[in-house]
């Protein structure tokens, strides 16, 4: 940390990345790749918050059937 005696509140950043429960797989990987995100809050109409869309869950995604198998018995 930059400053440890700073409060969580001081250090986090307020201005969310998230995306609509509507978005299609591209849009998710776009915002991930984008902002180097681990993970992304998916929210309804109204912002509220619904789940998470991991960094894994867009691998998952983006590999063949065969490689997500190999890739979860590592």
């Amino acid at each position: 940390l930059e400053d440890p005696s700073k409060s969580l509140g001081e250090a986090m950043h307020t201005k969310l990345i998230t995306i609509r429960a509507d978005a299609n797989q591209e849009q998710v990987a776009e915002l991930i790749s984008k902002y180097n995100l681990l993970a992304l809050p998916v929210v309804d109409d109204e912002n509220c918050l619904l789940g998470i869309v991991t960094v894994d869950d867009v691998v998952d995604l983006l590999l063949p059937p065969a490689s997500r198998r190999r890739r979860r018995r590592m």
